[in-house]
């Protein structure tokens, strides 16, 4: 019987859980986490087989998810490479950010077992096992980060084709430049905004209640787990900061654009940024 390991039933966890049960209700799925309320809500629900901590049965697995912060996955893959693991066994991940990950899997690559990193593109503001849910991810980009060619990548795409991804097969220092500008500068303006916002409107906070639409859309991010962020914040630093710089190269312009009422100037900043931004809808 082919069995699963997933340690971390947070909303990706759980998501990719509920995928792999869908689509192969006849693998045994054992859940780690250090919450027991989120374990009995798992075995409650039919999620899970099995239920421990830490690395529990992680030995037996014949695929092994890791699907908690990054400093928690790094912590697992050197944990895991003081276990004797199955043979075969194809171990993944679904951080953020890639090459501190593949840095930390290097030990059980070196050994011959086989590492492919992933990152679902896709989320949600929320968090916890109750939150995810099948489809969380249809139709998004879902990377993965190959170590050992393309061994184990058509076996892991397979255990994971209930999640209705569109696979994107990339190398680690490509992806974290291209998640640092599409992702986590992202959630830097809508944490700075949001705190901005709060300090202007200190003394009456209940002004802020009159936010719209927009300004809504905009920060909605910023009210992800912190733990998670502050992890990713700490593995990417050096892409996001370089990515960080260049908009706020941009972000001064465009202020001295306003300064000066350049209409002209304005308008056609303005309309270029509509132009690319409508291009993402098609």
């Amino acid at each position: 019987m082919t069995t699963v390991f997933v340690k971390g039933l947070g909303l990706i966890g759980s998501t990719l859980i509920r995928a792999i049960r869908q689509k192969h209700p006849q693998y045994r799925i054992v859940g780690s986490d250090i919450s027991t309320a989120t374990l009995d809500f798992a075995i409650e629900q039919g999620l899970i087989d099995d239920a421990g901590t830490n690395l529990y049965q992680a030995d037996q697995a014949d695929f092994i998810i890791l699907a908690g912060p990054v400093s928690a996955i790094v912590k697992d893959l050197h944990d895991l490479a003081q276990l004797e693991l199955k043979p075969g066994v194809i171990i993944t991940d679904v951080g953020s950010t890639k090459q501190t990950i593949i840095d930390a899997a290097q030990p059980l690559i070196e050994r011959g077992d086989i590492f492919i990193g992933g990152h679902p593109m896709a989320g949600s503001h929320e968090s916890g096992i109750q939150a995810g849910r099948v489809d969380l991810f249809k139709d998004a980009y879902y990377f993965l980060v190959p170590t050992s060619g393309s061994k184990g990548v058509s076996e892991l795409k397979d255990l994971l084709s209930g999640l209705n991804v569109n696979w994107y097969l990339i190398h680690a220092r490509q992806h974290d430049k291209i998640v640092a500008q599409l992702s986590h500068v992202p959630h830097v303006i809508a944490t700075a905004l949001m705190t901005q916002s709060a300090a202007t409107f200190k003394d009456h906070r209940e002004l802020l209640k009159l936010a719209a639409g927009g300004f809504k859309s905009t920060t909605r991010i910023a009210k992800s787990d912190p733990t998670m962020w502050s992890a990713i914040m700490h593995n990417n630093r050096e892409l996001i900061v370089q990515q960080l710089d260049e908009y706020l190269n941009e972000l001064q312009s465009l202020r001295q654009v306003i300064a000066a009422d350049d209409q002209e100037k304005l308008f056609a900043v303005f309309s270029k940024a509509k132009a690319d931004r409508e291009e993402l809808d098609h």
